[in-house]
C-alpha cells in the first residue's frame, strides 16, 4: 500500500463501506536535540532530551488497535505506523502482519506525506471513523495553540520549525475531511517553551482549512490530550507513558458502558474522557490532569467484560497505613495489598468482589460489592 500503512484489510478497503483508519506517530528520537544523532544540534532546544517513551507507547496503541479494536459497522481497514527511536530502525511484528515491518521515522516528510494518505483514506465515506495517535514532544506559546516536534526539528536554525506540525492548523483542516467521526489522542506536553514563544510560527500547516465544510454530515470530532494546556505531560522510560497506560484501560472498559441495554459494552467519548481522568490521578500529584475537548460518539465495542477501577480505603483513612487490603471473588483472592498511606487502587473485570480490611486481629469487609466502569470507591469502615 505504502511505506508508512503497516496493516490493511484490503477487502474492506475496496468495498468503499465505512471503515476505521489509524495513524499512530511516536518520536523517540530527536536528531538534533542534545543526545541526537545528527549534528550540528540546534540552538533552539528550550531544554529539551531524547525520549523512549514514545516508541513504546506507539507500540502499545498498535498493538490493541491490531488485537482489541471492533466496530462492526467501521472495521479497522488500515493503521499507518512511524516512529523514531535512538537504536536507529524501528522494528514493529504482530501476528496479524505477514512479516515484520521497519517502519519509516517521524520526520515531517514522512508524517506529511502519511497524514495526507490517512485523509485520503478518510475521505472515502461520511460514515468513517479515523484515529490519530502522537506521542513525542510538544510545546506551546501560552494556553492556546500547541505545535507537535518531529524527528527532525531544528535540523536549519534558520528554520527550526520546518520540522514541527501546527496541530491546531491541522486539526481545523482536519474538517475538510469526509469522515464524519474523528478522534485524536495527543501524549504530549503543552508547556509553554521559548521553542515556541520567541517566533510567530507554530509549525507547519499539513491540510489547509477552509471555512465550510463541504460535507452533508455533521463533524464529529474528540480530542483528548495528555495534561492541561500550559502542563508537562510524563513518561516512563523505556515503557508505555502514564497517559498511554490510562488510555489503553479506559479503551479496555474503563471509558465504557452498556447504557443501550443490550448488553454490548461500548467506548464512548465522554466516557473515555472520564476513564482517562480517573487513571492518571492514581499516579499521583506529579502527573498533571488531562483534557479533552469532544462531541459524543461512540467508536469501540469490547468483546469481553469491562474492566473497572476500585478504589478501596479504611474509613477512617489514617487506617490505611495499618490494614491490610484483600480483594475475593467466590472465596477466590484475587490480589492484596500491604498497609500503606494511600488507597488501594485494583483494576479488576466488571463484576462482583468482596473487599477486606485487616488489622491485627481485626477484620472488616465489604461483600458482593459491583464493581463497574469507570471506577466505584469501596469504604471500610475500621
Amino acid at each position: 500500500m505504502s511505506d508508512f500503512v503497516i496493516y490493511t484489510d484490503q477487502s474492506r478497503l475496496n468495498s468503499q463501506l465505512p471503515a476505521t483508519h489509524a495513524i499512530v506517530i511516536g518520536v523517540g528520537e530527536y536528531f538534533y536535540l542534545p543526545g541526537g544523532s545528527r549534528e550540528p544540534k540546534t540552538e533552539f532546544h528550550g531544554g529539551l532530551r531524547q525520549l523512549s517513551s514514545p516508541p513504546e507507547s506507539a507500540k502499545a496503541i498498535t498493538d490493541w488497535l491490531l488485537d482489541e479494536f471492533h466496530n462492526p459497522d467501521k472495521p479497522l481497514a488500515t493503521v499507518s505506523l512511524l516512529v523514531s527511536e535512538k537504536s536507529g530502525e524501528y522494528v514493529y511484528s504482530h501476528p496479524k502482519l505477514r512479516k515484520a515491518v521497519t517502519t519509516r521515522p517521524a520526520t515531517f516528510e514522512n508524517v506529511k506525506n502519511a497524514v495526507r494518505q490517512w485523509k485520503n483514506f478518510g475521505d472515502r465515506s461520511e460514515k468513517n471513523l479515523i484515529l490519530f495517535f502522537f506521542c513525542g514532544h510538544g510545546v506551546a506559546k501560552g494556553l492556546s495553540g500547541m505545535t507537535l516536534l518531529l524527528s527532525d526539528y531544528g535540523e536549519s536554525d534558520d528554520m527550526p520549525m520546518e520540522g514541527a506540525i501546527d496541530f491546531e492548523a491541522l486539526h481545523r483542516g482536519m474538517a475538510q475531511c469526509g469522515a464524519s467521526e474523528q478522534c485524536y489522542f495527543i501524549d504530549a506536553c503543552r508547556m509553554v517553551s521559548t521553542i515556541a514563544t520567541e517566533t510567530t510560527t507554530s509549525g507547519q500547516t499539513i491540510i489547509q482549512d477552509n471555512q465550510n465544510r463541504s460535507f452533508d454530515s455533521d463533524w464529529k470530532t474528540a480530542t483528548f490530550y495528555s495534561t492541561l494546556a500550559g502542563e508537562a505531560a510524563y513518561g516512563r522510560k523505556g515503557k508505555p507513558s502514564f497517559y498511554t497506560e490510562a488510555l489503553i484501560n479506559g479503551l479496555r472498559g474503563m471509558g465504557s458502558n452498556n447504557r443501550n441495554g443490550d448488553g454490548v459494552w461500548r467506548i464512548s467519548t465522554n466516557d473515555l474522557s472520564v476513564a482517562i481522568h480517573q487513571g492518571l490521578a492514581t499516579q499521583g500529584e506529579k502527573v498533571k490532569i488531562p483534557t479533552s475537548h469532544l462531541v459524543y460518539f461512540e467508536f469501540h465495542e469490547l468483546r469481553n467484560d469491562p474492566l473497572a477501577l476500585a478504589i478501596v480505603y479504611c474509613d477512617p483513612k489514617d487506617n490505611n497505613s495499618r490494614a491490610t487490603f484483600y480483594c475475593r471473588q467466590n472465596q477466590n483472592e484475587v490480589n492484596q495489598r500491604s498497609p500503606a498511606e494511600k488507597s488501594w487502587e485494583i483494576i479488576v473485570p466488571y463484576g462482583r468482589y468482596d473487599f477486606i480490611a485487616e488489622i491485627g486481629n481485626q477484620r472488616k469487609q465489604k461483600v458482593e460489592e459491583l464493581i463497574m466502569p469507570p471506577y466505584r470507591e469501596i469504604k471500610i469502615e475500621v
